[in-house]
């Protein structure tokens, strides 16, 4: 009897050369977890993740201050992008819709990812002379 495929990506990928970046070996565990959760939500199609601040709470189990911390360290270092705000003045709540920038902004051909988190380095500490 054959099995059938579920639908959907079967995994979420990091790349080995994404791991050796300042932008990853530097993010913490709670931003490291969070990308891979935005990276499991996108569909492959038109580079949109939806997700909303207690959502992200609810999947990495943490709290308000960490949430944002680790959505803002993925924005700083150049991960993701914020496409659209999201917010409570609709009649229907909606999330912030965000880019992931290991994939092309645009759905076209000859579109390349931007990959912002490659040229990210950390920030030199203001050294005080003596």
């Amino acid at each position: 009897m054959a099995r059938s495929k579920p639908q959907g990506k079967q995994h979420v990928r990091i790349y080995r050369w994404e791991m050796d970046t300042p932008a990853w070996q530097t993010m913490s565990c709670y931003g490291r977890a969070l990308l891979i959760e935005m990276r499991s939500l996108y569909n492959g199609h038109g580079n949109r993740v939806f997700i909303s601040r207690s959502e992200i709470e609810r999947r990495l189990g943490i709290g308000r201050k960490l949430a944002e911390k680790a959505r803002d360290e993925l924005i700083e270092r150049g991960w993701i992008r914020i496409l659209a705000r999201g917010h409570f003045g609709r009649k229907v709540r909606h999330a912030t819709e965000y880019a992931l920038t290991h994939e092309p902004l645009e759905d076209r051909d000859g579109a390349t990812a931007p990959k912002d988190y490659m040229k990210w380095t950390p920030p030199h500490e203001n050294s005080r002379g003596t």
